[in-house]
């Protein structure tokens, strides 16, 4: 090979070496030092009660027939860039009777582009297939992660896990805000009653008249034999006015409701949603 063309090839080479060089350089070993970008982390932590009710994300949890499993379900989550969520609860240790532990789970997979995110948890453990469930599961605790521009919201809610039934008739939460007496069912199923955070968008109410929190009973049982007592902590508000939505059958009523020693009570027909507003 003449000298001139052998030159010429390996002035190629070395340019082509230094054009893959500055390639590396520019975009990818920049890349690595530089790390994620400032604004991928929050750079301020509010809590949730700063947010207007429209745009806070409704939660429901719903356990299963043997209640070894919750659905949570999130909606109305367009107001933010990402939701993370821990749900815990404790629960009977089998290692050490009488003793309580720590368990629950985490979710990091929701979409907020879509209009809901669903996800079954199992409460307890599973190994090749065989699930344990946990027995005596009590104080409930579901925090989400709200992340909006900058700021990080964060939200802590309770919620309690019931079998009721034929052999319990009463779903009371530990503050003394919400009672429901039951009418026996034909047989036992398990409910949760939880704060479900924001509020359901398909009432034929204002939203921003809504007074928090909002609690609802969450069931597969079907609609009762006969009528239940409701009773919920009033707020302080005269004109008040009561509504329910049934899950099961995607339905809105308002039962007629009266202001008794403090609280809020109604007869009501079966597990819903309960949203109470102003009517001022």
């Amino acid at each position: 090979m003449p000298q001139s063309k052998r030159n010429t090839y390996i002035a190629a080479a070395v340019a082509l070496v230094l054009i893959f060089a500055a390639i590396y350089f520019l975009f990818i070993f920049q890349k690595k030092t530089q790390g994620p970008k400032a604004q991928d982390a929050p750079t301020e932590v509010k809590k949730a009660d700063e947010l207007p009710i429209s745009q806070k994300p409704f939660v429901t949890l719903t356990p299963n027939s043997n209640g070894a499993e919750i659905i949570i379900s999130i909606e109305n989550m367009q107001a933010f860039q990402n939701i993370e969520y821990e749900l815990t609860y404790l629960a009977d240790n089998p290692t050490s009777p009488g003793d309580k532990i720590e368990r629950g789970a985490t979710g990091t997979d929701v979409n907020t582009k879509e209009d809901k995110y669903k996800k079954d948890i199992l409460l307890g453990t599973a190994s090749r297939g065989v699930s344990n469930p946990d027995k005596g599961i009590t104080e409930g605790k579901l925090t989400l992660h709200l992340f909006k521009d900058k700021v990080e919201y964060q939200s802590e809610s309770k919620w309690n896990l019931y079998q009721i039934g034929i052999t319990q008739n009463e779903i009371k939460d530990s503050d003394g805000n919400f009672d429901l007496k039951l009418p026996t069912l034909t047989k036992d199923y398990y409910a949760i009653l939880a704060d479900t955070v924001g509020v359901p968008l398909k009432g034929e109410f204002d939203v921003n008249k809504v007074k928090l929190p909002v609690y609802g009973v969450f069931s597969i049982a079907p609609k009762f034999g006969k009528q239940g007592n409701l009773a919920i902590k009033a707020p302080d508000d005269k004109n008040l006015k009561l509504y329910a939505y049934n899950f099961q059958d995607g339905a809105w009523n308002s039962p007629d409701s009266v202001i008794a020693d403090g609280f809020l009570t109604a007869k009501i027909n079966n597990f819903s949603t309960f949203v109470i507003i102003s009517t001022k």
